[in-house]
């Protein structure tokens, strides 16, 4: 009943989840693209939101009490996987020489956690290319979005890489790719390792078929000394299924599974353990060190205003990145798979709450601006919802233009001589002028970009006194994009 079950819940969120890259249902299960480990992390560490909090919380707490339940039901490419093991295993009905015995084999742990904590490492010094290759849900997204829409030649090549590598584990060995390379596995492994219900052998049952191992696709099960690798099992319940005389099952240990648990326990290698507390110690350093920067960022603004967050605000028109050619095409095209939100190093993409844009990205400049030197939304845009764009071409399309409120001005009201906002342009569009005996900035707008850097340096809270607000069709996209403005 449980095998059954879970087939049909990762069926249906896999189809979901396939159709929200394909651009379709995002206002009836976009929630699923929320429910992803990997952006709900991303999302909690731009902004901690209860919301965002609730997610990432909530994963972990259903693996520690579940096990890795998230890996065989709602992470897409574990399901690929799954399809690709089961294409093998029907196929080898009809050709013998494609059947697949499964049999017991010992973690990599010389792969599996070098690898995890290089990709924590990477989150946290924001090296977000090497995040989203080995992110699972991104890689899914890349792999539907270069079959469905095609694509640049390196967003192609990265998918189709991906694909063939996953679809080769996924053939010869099961859930090899999950238990080795995808680090969300390995994190999660760590958890469901001391998960409250699992998968157990009940001595007095169990017959020593051998029929539990060879069915395993994460080659977790060794019937000879009657021991499951929790860390390394998905809850596929494919084994307790097989078994009539319920000598394994999914549940709370027993008795007599407790006892062969800690026999089997007290034999293993210790390293094992050392890696495992190695690695969980250099997970808890490495997020120290990630708050600990975000900390420093929120010190201080120079003295002028007391440092309260600054909210998002409701713009006249929606900023969309450079490379969106407007904010219909970018739309239009956004499937909302967080690549880009992913990849900000200013953290300026977040998702969208609204329900006519739900979970696609919009831009804001509370955390940060659009660095005029930055194309990583463009480069990592499965969906050509974000074009390709040329570092030198940046400078030159404007997504909009800064407006000032000389009500919230510091400088205007005469408060302070701030001039951030003409400091900080990096077109020389801001300039501060003196009238009615008051220095105030003026905008021309035809060298505006907006890129957000005045608004985000601006001091006044908890709104900027100057804002940037968006443009339907971006200018001067004809100089890279060969169309007409």
């Amino acid at each position: 009943m449980l095998k059954k079950l879970r087939i049909i819940l990762a069926a249906l969120c896999f189809i979901a989840i396939t159709l929200l890259f394909v651009g379709i249902g995002h206002g009836w299960w976009g929630w699923l693209a929320k429910l992803q480990l990997l952006p709900a992390t991303m999302r909690l560490i731009g902004s901690f939101t209860l919301g965002n909090a609730a997610v990432v919380f909530g994963i972990l707490l259903i693996t520690l009490l579940f096990g890795r339940i998230y890996c065989s039901v709602l992470c897409p490419l574990g399901v690929f996987q799954d399809i690709v093991i089961w294409l093998r295993k029907t196929l080898g009905k009809v050709f013998k020489p494609l059947h697949k015995k499964y049999k017991f084999n010992k973690e990599r742990r010389w792969v599996r956690y070098p690898v995890a904590a290089a990709f924590i490492g990477c989150i946290i010094v924001d090296l977000q290319l090497v995040v989203s290759l080995l992110g699972p849900y991104s890689a899914y997204g890349r792999m539907v979005r270069s079959v469905v829409g095609g694509g640049p030649a390196p967003l192609l090549i990265a998918a189709g890489v991906t694909f063939a590598l996953v679809a080769v584990f996924s053939w010869l060995w099961g859930r090899e790719w999950c238990n080795s390379v995808c680090p969300v596995g390995t994190i999660l492994g760590c958890i469901s390792k001391y998960s409250l219900f699992g998968v157990h052998f009940d001595e007095s049952k169990c017959v020593h078929c051998g029929g539990c191992e060879h069915i395993c696709k994460a080659s977790c099960i060794d019937f000879s000394t009657m021991s499951v690798d929790r860390s390394r099992c998905i809850d596929c319940f494919d084994c307790a299924a097989l078994c009539h005389l319920r000598g394994i099952y999914y549940g709370l240990p027993r008795k007599q599974a407790r006892e062969t648990a800690k026999a089997s326990e007290a034999a293993s290698d210790g390293s094992a353990k050392l890696s495992r507390r190695a690695f969980v110690s250099t997970s808890a350093v490495l997020l120290g060190a990630g708050l600990t920067a975000a900390a420093q960022e929120m010190k201080t603004d120079g003295g002028l205003a007391p440092m309260e967050p600054k909210v998002p605000i409701d713009r006249k028109t929606r900023l969309v990145p450079p490379g969106a050619i407007g904010v219909k095409n970018f739309y239009d095209r956004c499937t909302a798979c967080q690549l880009c939100v992913a990849a900000c190093p200013n953290k300026v993409l977040r998702p969208s709450t609204d329900l006519d844009h739900f979970l696609q990205p919009q831009m804001g400049y509370e955390n940060g601006y659009c660095r005029p030197e930055c194309t990583a939304c463009s480069e990592v845009c499965p969906a050509g919802a974000i074009l390709p764009m040329p570092r030198d071409a940046k400078t030159l399309v404007s997504i909009g233009y800064a407006v000032v409120n000389p009500e919230l001005c510091l400088a205007a009201k005469g408060e302070t001589g701030c001039g951030k906002c003409e400091r900080g342009c990096p077109t020389g569009a801001i300039s501060i002028v003196r009238a009615d005996g008051v220095r105030r900035p003026v905008v021309t707008e035809s060298l505006c970009i907006g890129c957000g850097k005045c608004e985000y340096l601006c001091p006044s809270r908890p709104v900027s006194a100057i804002t940037v607000t968006g443009l339907e069709t971006h200018r001067n996209q004809v100089l890279w994009t060969g169309e007409n403005s």
